[in-house]
């Protein structure tokens, strides 16, 4: 921890006394620098400390000095920011709200943050344009407060621009409207937000900001168990390089994997096979573990113990054949690290036949190469148009 100040080292002192001296100085003076240093540091300081910090600047604020907390707005922290809704609430008015109203228009991104949720306890609708006007913008933390307290509004603007934005042929567009959706926190719209993740190339940041916003428990509520398993899909496809491991705790995933066990669904086998796959990877090799946490690695260990034991039937996951693209194309890798059965192998050889696709006419040559399936090259000659996908296609021959 590095508090550079000695008011920042002071306030966070156990001497009480000491403490309070140093709210008064950093409120009094204005002293911006050692509220800067404590959010820097609050991922180091105790929580139990931190809120004394926020406790004894909030004592030694009055309406003469209120003017401090609007300077140290210009730094945005979680923690520590919580002296300045509180100071803003304590002192509510129709001036001091004029006032917050102008910080929203002129204001830095941290203050409009600041600004926006106070709004979301002061429900004043001279707000609505700024909130509307920033429920987009590329600072996650400001929209995502824009988003949150226009729920409390009950202002649809914005919702109905997410809506045409998830059907955008634009994946960040479509990302921006999901994550405003998730943020406003309307459950009837997650399962719009599950439909578009066959359609996007960010379907994994989609997952995260659902499985992060909702608890396991919500989701069983909110979803049917094929949409439950769309949502993990995505973040166990991105394991490990592009969602950390530490969601495999976070996300309750061995509690999700066991309510899939007697299962009879392919999608769920086909699921099921993937996660054992992955975690018998990062389980090998302790470069994906080195940095987790006792309580993550424990759970990665875990999930991989209880997955060990887990039969795969490579035939049932077959049936994933007949589904969409993506599930199609995700089950012919899976089935490429099994071992081959007649009925895989007839299941491969027909749709490899049937299909007019490029990306599964080059995904069914890998699987049929890494099972020993003899295919006709020709067929796939015949179909496939574009000249990168060929030399693809033509390298599994």
């Amino acid at each position: 921890m590095n508090l550079n100040t000695q008011n920042a080292r002071n306030i966070i002192s156990k001497d009480n006394t000491l403490s309070k001296e140093a709210a008064q100085n950093i409120i009094n003076n204005c002293d911006v620098e050692s509220f800067s240093s404590l959010c820097e540091n609050s991922s180091q300081i105790f929580d139990f400390i931190a809120q004394k910090v926020i406790n004894n600047l909030l004592n030694a604020t009055n309406k003469t000095n209120l003017n401090s907390a609007f300077e140290f707005a210009k730094c945005y922290d979680l923690i520590f920011g919580e002296y300045i809704l509180k100071s803003w609430f304590k002192y509510a008015d129709e001036d001091l709200t004029d006032k917050i109203l102008e910080l929203f228009e002129n204001g830095s991104e941290a203050q409009k943050i600041y600004c926006a949720k106070y709004f979301k306890k002061i429900n004043d609708p001279l707000a609505l344009d700024y909130l509307n006007k920033y429920a987009f913008c590329d600072n996650e933390e400001l929209s995502q407060a824009c988003a949150s307290t226009l729920a409390e509004f009950e202002d649809n603007t914005s919702k109905k621009i997410s809506y045409e934005m998830l059907k955008s042929d634009d994946d960040f567009c479509k990302l921006k409207g999901a994550t405003f959706l998730i943020n406003y926190g309307c459950k009837d719209d997650i399962c719009h937000i599950v439909k578009i993740l066959n359609s996007t190339g960010l379907a994994a940041n989609i997952a995260q900001e659902v499985l992060y916003k909702y608890t396991f428990d919500e989701l069983l509520e909110l979803l049917n168990e094929d949409d439950l398993t769309a949502l993990y899909d995505e973040i166990i496809n991105a394991y490990p390089e592009d969602v950390p491991l530490e969601t495999v705790l976070d996300f309750n995933l061995e509690k999700f994997a066991q309510k899939l066990m007697t299962s009879k669904s392919s999608y769920h086998a086909r699921f099921l096979a993937d996660l054992k796959n992955t975690m018998e990877l990062v389980n090998s090799d302790n470069i994906y573990t080195y940095d987790l946490g006792g309580e993550y690695l424990n759970a990665v260990k875990s999930l991989g113990k209880m997955l060990s034991k887990v039969n795969i039937n490579a035939d049932i996951i077959t049936h994933e054949l007949e589904q969409g693209e993506k599930r199609i194309l995700r089950a012919l890798s899976t089935l490429s690290n099994l071992k081959s059965t007649p009925v895989v192998c007839e299941a491969i050889t027909k749709l490899y036949k049937n299909t007019t696709s490029c990306l599964i006419l080059c995904e069914c040559a890998r699987a049929a190469k890494a099972l020993g399936i003899s295919l006709d090259i020709n067929l796939g000659l015949e179909k496939i148009t574009d000249k990168n996908a060929l030399e693809l296609f033509k390298s599994y021959f």
